[in-house]
């Protein structure tokens, strides 16, 4: 036998109250979780615009400063300033690791 906090009532215009009541309450949780949703959902959207934004003006910047994004896979050397040279070891024997 079933245990009940509160047993479920025995006159038949009482229940079709409570089916009523309960179905208001039902509704206006889907109503309430609706509502909560497109707010999660717009806030999300206008997070991600935000972000879109953001990367936009970076690359806006970027591209002002001289960057170049149209081939990324062949990074530009910067020869400014580095200095290239070849060199020959002469002697090993002053090598201080030794």
């Amino acid at each position: 036998m079933p245990y009940y906090i509160n047993p479920p009532p025995g006159n038949p215009l009482t229940r079709i109250i409570a089916a009523i009541i309960g179905v208001f309450l039902l509704a206006g949780a889907f109503i309430i979780g609706t509502a909560a949703l497109l707010v999660i959902a717009g806030l999300a959207v206008i997070a991600g615009l935000a972000l879109w934004l953001r990367v936009a003006w970076i690359k806006h910047q970027l591209r002002k400063g001289g960057v170049d994004f149209s081939n990324p896979a062949e990074p530009q050397p910067d020869t400014r300033d580095a200095i290239d040279a070849e060199y020959t070891v002469i002697s090993v024997k002053d090598d201080p690791r030794d």
